[in-house]
């Protein structure tokens, strides 16, 4: 059990101990439940506008291996900025295409989400733009590779590629408008890559296609598809970052994991056969995903601790696909965006399953709650906070039958009370012949022991959904 599933845990099971000790407390205060009448009070929470703006990535690596590393960016690398409806995206020739950084521009009128970053000196701004970026700038976000088996290393297509044509400096696109840019580079090996990157006017995904030829000439056997350096926190309170980062595989429905909390957990190259639907990194609200729609032979995952904000720890996350080396495409989208429903159900994948929604039981609870709140809030146009206040009069409604008869029990037990203690005196000697009596005593009066309890149980899974909808959707971030 990882470490976000057992606070869920916990946090349940604190929720079903004060459910069960709810009449109790009622009894301690002098007040006895009224039935046919039920009152609630909900406190309004204020949905705030936290996020984060863009962040200079700390490391600038150059050259086909991790091992090399110059003090100096390649002097023919060159930045195309696009502009979409959703975000600005700085690209890069590195790689054929690597995305440098992105700034978030959707819902920043609605002044909840996508605000609230880091300089580059670690400074939290809770009014800059979020912007996603990888850890390091090593022109692999993504790029293609190659796993290098005799120094245990990764080969990394990422020098600057050449365009196909003479671009400007930047790009605005909207609606249903794409913007294609073609790169191509030759391997010192002899083998020729040509990468085309699409962009779309209204979507978090971005099409990266690399067209291999003379792949005989290079001198290795697979190739690689590679999201490389994690990305950038998020989040001001460091452990959140922590404990919902990691990285993901997805494989015919088939979900691997790996979460990194502490310094020295790193994560060794896992190489997970099987065809591969998609890999993906992920911090808590935001992911980098590669989905293969050239389906992969297997995926990789990795992860260490790097050194970033003076935080003790930062994982930093790798994921590839892998495929046997051939002539011929390797076609792929990458969804570079919000961990939200409502774009990542458009990519045609169940990539939704790297999303906090619960264990397997409370997944499609929380995604029922968190549809109906959206409901409010899109459609009825309700803010968060009165969308909040509506649901708990909802859920009061639908619970509250499971409520009454749990007051009804546990009163019907106060009432045997003396009739109970009498048996328990009579038989104090003999506890086989006590018990016995017991129940048969619960059984002539009508009363179920376990009365108060069960109903309040069978609430557990949507105040359980509940919590894990607060505390880990992006509808709710900052608030």
């Amino acid at each position: 059990m990882n470490s976000e599933n057992r606070r869920i845990f916990v946090a349940g099971l604190l929720i079903f101990i004060v459910l069960l000790l709810q009449p109790y407390y009622y009894k301690w205060l002098g007040i006895e439940p009224v039935l046919d009448e039920e009152s609630s009070e909900l406190e309004v929470l204020d949905v705030g506008s936290e996020g984060l703006s863009e962040t200079e990535p700390r490391k600038e690596l150059v050259g086909h291996t991790r091992q090399k590393n110059l003090d100096v960016l390649n002097s023919s690398e060159s930045i195309i900025v696009v502009h979409t409806d959703l975000f600005s995206a700085k690209v890069s020739n590195r790689g054929g295409g690597s995305i440098i950084s992105m700034e978030m521009k959707e819902q920043n009128r609605s002044g909840y989400r996508y605000k609230g970053n880091f300089d580059s000196r670690g400074e939290y701004l809770p009014e800059a733009l979020v912007s996603l970026a990888p850890l390091e700038l090593n022109g692999c976000s993504p790029c293609l590779s190659s796993f290098d088996p005799s120094l245990d290393d990764v080969y990394l297509f990422n020098d600057p590629f050449s365009p196909s044509a003479k671009y400007a400096s930047s790009y605005t696109i909207g609606g249903d408008d794409t913007l294609e840019l073609n790169f191509s580079y030759t391997d010192k090996s002899g083998m020729v890559i040509n990468k085309s990157v699409v962009f779309m006017g209204n979507s978090y995904e971005s099409v990266h296609e690399f067209s291999v030829s003379n792949s005989n000439a290079f001198w290795g056997n697979s190739l690689e598809i590679r999201w490389d350096s994690g990305l950038m926190p998020t989040e001001q309170i460091s452990s959140e970052d922590v404990i919902y980062a990691s990285a993901v595989s997805g494989q015919s429905g088939e979900i691997e994991e790996i979460n990194q909390t502490s310094q020295n957990d790193d994560f060794l190259r896992q190489s997970l056969e099987g065809s591969t639907d998609w890999v993906a990194v992920r911090n808590k609200y935001f992911t980098a995903s590669i989905i293969a729609d050239t389906k992969g032979d297997y995926a990789t995952l990795s992860s260490k601790n790097i050194s970033l904000y003076q935080r003790e720890i930062t994982p930093q996350y790798t994921a590839s696909v892998g495929y046997p080396l051939y002539d011929g495409k390797y076609t792929s989208r990458l969804y570079l965006g919000p961990l939200d429903l409502d774009h990542i159900s458009k990519t045609g994948t169940d990539l939704d399953e790297i999303m906090n929604f619960g264990f397997t039981i409370i997944r499609p609870i929380g995604k029922a709650v968190l549809w109906f709140l959206k409901f409010l809030h899109n459609t009825l146009k309700l803010n968060y906070g009165f969308a909040l206040v509506a649901f708990a009069i909802f859920v009061r409604i639908i619970t509250g039958p499971l409520t009454r008869k749990s007051f009804e029990s546990s009163q019907k037990m106060q009432a045997i009370q003396p009739k109970v203690k009498k048996v328990q005196s009579k038989y104090k000697n003999d506890p086989q012949k006590m018990n016995q009596e017991v129940m048969a005593l619960y059984r002539d009066e009508g009363v179920n022991p376990l009365g108060g309890c069960l109903p309040m149980l069978l609430q557990m899974p949507l105040l359980w959904a509940l919590f894990v909808v607060f505390r880990s959707t992006i509808e709710f971030r900052g608030s």
